[in-house]
């Protein structure tokens, strides 16, 4: 027992190991014309010490961290940028907030970034100024292996970001006046002037695959279509959609407009717009036109085409359960114009069930 138990300790030891990959910060120089400080010390004031979890070349998700940790690596960059000497003031910075993310945002593309929320402290404690700046990439989806082999590039484009905007805060107030011992005149401090951005987690990408079936007063039908859309907290969210359907006439309707059959087919092309109610349920509202061909058979059993575009607007809510993987299901009205022989105007109502994936 004593032997299958150390057993498992060194598996899922070992499957922990290859879940964490370590991040080496380069640490390059750069000039700072009448530079009046240093970094002293660095404090990671996080509950979580890692980085973020990323995918890898390989699919793979990682648990990112620097090898020394934050607070090490981030002072080692420090000291070279901003080396000290006797003349210059000791500043603490404090780490209240550092991640990396990556994840896909559009049907072609990849987001990469990292955010960093840093407070700049004198050495009596009082706060001189805050910053929160995301230092954002794009790539096309396939890059995962440049996007996996940049996130140190972005971390450094990030700390360089905001060490300028501390020293260009300064600039403007034109009396500032750090003092050795640590003393700041608050008329001069660059406080008022802190650049601070909301951390807001990067969407996730659905890909949902659904079928709809739709009826109403004349017809009845069905679609099946593709959507793809980023998730994220904004007021209205726009999805990529594309689908495919068939609907076919009632037989009273068709009879009185002079036809024995008809049934449509037809591609639609539009713009969807979500608003999230809260997370997983999203309230829908689309927007799309039709194109295709309407298959008809007269009483006299003679057969003709008739090409088919119109407009169709549908309001309706969507669920999404589970954000992974999983079922989707939903429900919604819609109005739709088209350039029928049978009938042209009408509205109805469809249910949907699918997957996201």
């Amino acid at each position: 027992m004593k032997k299958i138990i150390n057993i498992l300790v060194v598996f899922f030891s070992c499957a922990v190991c290859f879940s964490q990959t370590t991040i080496d910060l380069k640490i390059i120089p750069f000039e700072i014309a009448n530079q009046n400080f240093y970094i002293e010390k660095v404090i990671d004031n996080r509950l979580e010490q890692d980085l973020g979890v990323v995918e890898d070349s390989s699919n793979k998700k990682v648990k990112l961290s620097f090898e020394n940790g934050t607070a090490t690596t981030i002072q080692n960059f420090m000291d070279v940028v901003l080396p000290k000497t006797g003349d210059r003031v000791p500043i603490t910075l404090k780490i209240d907030h550092f991640k990396i993310e990556e994840a896909q945002t559009s049907i072609e593309k990849r987001t990469a970034r990292v955010y960093v929320e840093l407070y700049f402290y004198a050495e009596n404690g009082e706060e001189l100024y805050k910053i929160a700046h995301y230092e954002e990439q794009g790539f096309p989806v396939s890059s995962l292996t440049e996007i996996f082999e940049t996130h140190e590039k972005r971390i450094r484009s990030a700390l360089e970001y905001c060490i300028w905007s501390y020293i260009n805060a300064q600039k403007k107030n034109t009396t500032a006046s750090l003092t050795k011992d640590g003393m700041l005149d608050k008329a001069s401090s660059p406080k008022d002037t802190s650049s601070f951005e909301t951390y807001v987690p990067l969407g996730k990408w659905f890909n949902m695959l659904t079928y709809k079936r739709m009826t109403d007063k004349y017809n009845e039908g069905w679609n099946v279509s593709y959507t793809g859309f980023s998730d994220h907290e904004k007021d209205l969210i726009i999805p990529f959609v594309i689908g495919y359907g068939q609907s076919r006439a009632k037989s009273d309707i068709v009879r009185e407009r002079g036809y024995s059959f008809a049934d449509s087919y037809t591609l639609g092309f539009g713009f969807n717009g979500y608003v999230k109610i809260t997370p997983g349920v999203y309230f829908d509202l689309g927007l799309s036109v039709p194109v295709g061909l309407e298959m008809l058979r007269d009483l006299e059993d003679r057969k003709s085409t008739n090409f088919l575009i119109g407009l169709r607007a549908n309001q309706g809510v969507k669920i999404i359960p589970w954000k992974e993987y999983g079922i989707v299901i939903g429900a919604s009205l819609f109005q739709q114009w088209q350039t029928s022989k049978v009938i042209n105007r009408n509205f109805g109502f469809a249910l949907e069930i699918g997957v996201n994936f």
